[in-house]
C-alpha cells in the first residue's frame, strides 16, 4: 500500500496539471478572441494605383511634348498641369479612404436601425444629396463654366478641366449600394423599385447628357448602372426586358446624327477615319518592343489626341507590346483586387460600393482599348490614370479612396492577416497556445499505457 500512494498522488498531480492547462489554454483563446485589430488598408491596391500613376505621368510627357512646344509653351506645360490634378486626387483619395462609407448611408450609422433608416425622408438621407450634387454638376456646362469644344459642350473649367459625366458615376455608385443596402429587397418589384427610382433617375441622366452631347458617357454610365443593380439582386428577366428596350432605343438615336453613322462605318472601314488609321499605324510600328521611349512618331502632329484619348497608342508605338502587356497586366491586377475586396466586403453596401469601383475601372479600361486597337467605334473615352486629363484622374483617385473605405472594413480572417509580411496589426499570443496546447486523445492513452507498464513494473 505504501508503495501505491506516489501512484495516486501523481494521479490527482497530473489530474490537477490536465485541467491547469485546459484554464490556461481557455484564457489564452479568450484573449485572442478579445484582440483588436487595426483594419488595413488594402496595400496592394494602393501600391498598383501609385504604379499605374507613374507610368501615366511618364507617357502624358512623353506624348505631350512635342505638341506643347509647337503652341509656344513648355514642353512640361501636360505635364504639370497632370502633377497638379494627380496631387488633388492623391489628396482627395486620402480623404475618402479615411472616411467610413457607412456616412453615405447615414451619418450616425447604426446596423440595428436600418428599418428606422428605410423610413426617412428623402432629404434627410446622405446618399441623396450625393447623388443631387453630382447631377448638379452636369447642368454647370450650359453656365458660364460650361466650355465648349468641337462643338460639344461637356466639361467645366474650375481651374482644371473636369468633366462631369465622370462626376455622375461616382454618385450613382454610392446611391445605388446605399439604397439597395438600406432597403434590399426592393430590386426584386419592377415598378416600385428597378423602375422608380433607379432606372427613372438613369433616364434623367442620360438625356441631360444626350444633349451635350457624350454618348460615349452615356453608353458607360447605362452599363454600370445595369451591372450593379444586378450585382444588388435585381431580376435578371426585368433587366433583360429593359436593355431590349434600350438596345432599339440606342438603334433609333444613332440614326439622328450622321457622326456616329460615320463612326460604324469607319468601324468597318478604318481607311475611312484618320484617327483610327494612326493609332493604327503605331501599334504596327511599335512591335514587339517599341520604337523606344520618346521616339514615337504618330505624336509628331500625326495622331489627334495623342496625350488622352489614344494614349494607349503611343504606348505600343514607343513600348511595344510588352510594354501595352505590362499596362493591362497591372489593370488585371488592380480589378482583381477590388474583386477580392467586393468578395470580402462585411456587408451589401460594401459589396456594391467596391462592385460598382472595380466595373466602372474595367468598363474605361475596355472601352479604351478596343477604340485605339479598331474594335470599337472611335469615342472619347479616356484610359483610367494613364490619359492626361483632371477630370478622370481626379474621379478615378476618388473612386479608389471609396475601394480603401471598404477594405478597410473587409472580412479578412485571422490566418490571412497572419500570413502577410507588414506587420499592421496585433498579434495574438499564439506561442502561450502552442506551448501548452491541450494533449490529444491518442497521446493521452499512450501515456496511460507508459504509467501502467511503469507501475507494473515497480510492484514487481
Amino acid at each position: 500500500m505504501q508503495q501505491r500512494r506516489p501512484e495516486k498522488r501523481n494521479k490527482r498531480a497530473s489530474g490537477n496539471q490536465y485541467r491547469t492547462h485546459n484554464i490556461e489554454r481557455r484564457n489564452v483563446v479568450e484573449v485572442e478572441n478579445k484582440v483588436i485589430y487595426n483594419r488595413p488598408f488594402d496595400y496592394a491596391t494602393i501600391i498598383l494605383v501609385i504604379a499605374l500613376l507613374a507610368y501615366g505621368l511618364v507617357m502624358v510627357y512623353s506624348a505631350s511634348y512635342y505638341i506643347a512646344e509647337i503652341g509656344g509653351d513648355s514642353q512640361y506645360k501636360y505635364l504639370i498641369k497632370q502633377g497638379i490634378s494627380m496631387a488633388l486626387g492623391l489628396a482627395i483619395m486620402i480623404i475618402v479612404m479615411n472616411v467610413d462609407y457607412h456616412t453615405f448611408l447615414a451619418f450616425d450609422y447604426d446596423p440595428k436601425r436600418m428599418y428606422e433608416y428605410r423610413h426617412r425622408d428623402m432629404l434627410k438621407k446622405p446618399f441623396v444629396w450625393v447623388l443631387i450634387a453630382a447631377v448638379g454638376t452636369l447642368l454647370l456646362v450650359y453656365s458660364p463654366l460650361g466650355i465648349n469644344l468641337n462643338g460639344s459642350r461637356r466639361w467645366i473649367n474650375v481651374g482644371i478641366s473636369i468633366q462631369p459625366s465622370e462626376i455622375v458615376k461616382i454618385g450613382l455608385i454610392i446611391y445605388i449600394s446605399a439604397s439597395v443596402a438600406e432597403n434590399p429587397g426592393r430590386l426584386r418589384r419592377f415598378s416600385n423599385g428597378l423602375l422608380f427610382p433607379y432606372l427613372a433617375i438613369l433616364a434623367v441622366i442620360c438625356a441631360i447628357i444626350y444633349f451635350q452631347p457624350n454618348f460615349s458617357a452615356i453608353a458607360c454610365i447605362v452599363m454600370l448602372v445595369f451591372i450593379m443593380l444586378f450585382i444588388g439582386g435585381a431580376d435578371l428577366k426585368h433587366l433583360g426586358v429593359v436593355a431590349a428596350i434600350g438596345i432599339v432605343g440606342l438603334i433609333i438615336l444613332l440614326t439622328f446624327e450622321s457622326y456616329r453613322m460615320q463612326r460604324i462605318n469607319d468601324l468597318v472601314n478604318p481607311e475611312n477615319s484618320w484617327q483610327l488609321k494612326q493609332s493604327l499605324y503605331s501599334f504596327s510600328a511599335g512591335g514587339l518592343f517599341g520604337r523606344g521611349l520618346g521616339n514615337s512618331m504618330q505624336k509628331l502632329l500625326y495622331l489627334p489626341y495623342r496625350e488622352s484619348d489614344f494614349i494607349l497608342a503611343i504606348i505600343a508605338e514607343e513600348l511595344g507590346l510588352f510594354g501595352v502587356l505590362i499596362l493591362l497586366l497591372l489593370f488585371g491586377l488592380l480589378i482583381w483586387r477590388g474583386v477580392l475586396i467586393a468578395i470580402k466586403a462585411k456587408d451589401l453596401m460594401g459589396v456594391l460600393m467596391a462592385s460598382g469601383v472595380t466595373v466602372c475601372i474595367a468598363i474605361q479600361v475596355v472601352v479604351n482599348v478596343g477604340v485605339c486597337t479598331g474594335l470599337l467605334p472611335p469615342t472619347g473615352v479616356v484610359l483610367p490614370f494613364i490619359s492626361y486629363g483632371g477630370s478622370g484622374v481626379v474621379v478615378f483617385l476618388t473612386m479608389i479612396g471609396l475601394l480603401l473605405s471598404v477594405s478597410k472594413q473587409s472580412n479578412i480572417s485571422v490566418s490571412e492577416r497572419s500570413g502577410r509580411i507588414i506587420p499592421f496589426y496585433v498579434e495574438a499570443p499564439r506561442q502561450e497556445i502552442n506551448q501548452r496546447r491541450m494533449p490529444s486523445i491518442e497521446s493521452s492513452r499512450n501515456n496511460r499505457r507508459k504509467k501502467q507498464y511503469r507501475n507494473k513494473n515497480y510492484v514487481n
